[in-house]
């Protein structure tokens, strides 16, 4: 319950949070909406309320930093706009590029 109302809180502040970094440049609103639902989702398998509680308070607080412009435009747009995994495995190099680094 606490999870969806801070959804909803995150929905309501989207536009203005747009507005102050900028972000329609790079992302529409509907676009950075399902990131962030994406990054709810990622989190769905905590069922502990006390778990649950912990990591709304942690939202809050990035929230309140993000609105306080605390966090500088990078930081945003490398959280919430381009949605990388770190750990995604690299493409192997192309053919071009196996012959020219097997002969160095």
């Amino acid at each position: 319950m606490a999870a969806r109302q801070f959804y909803r809180k995150l929905c309501k502040k989207l536009p203005e949070v747009m507005e102050m970094y900028k972000l329609d440049e790079l992302i529409s609103k509907g676009t950075l909406q399902a990131n962030l639902k994406d990054l709810f989702y990622q989190n769905a398998r905590f069922s502990d309320p006390n778990m649950v509680r912990v990591m709304v308070h942690k939202g809050n607080e990035e929230l309140q930093l993000i609105l306080r412009m605390h966090k500088q435009r990078h930081h945003v747009i490398t959280k919430y706009v381009v949605m990388h995994d770190p750990f995604k495995t690299k493409q192997p190099p192309s053919g071009f590029l196996a012959q020219f680094y097997a002969s160095n």
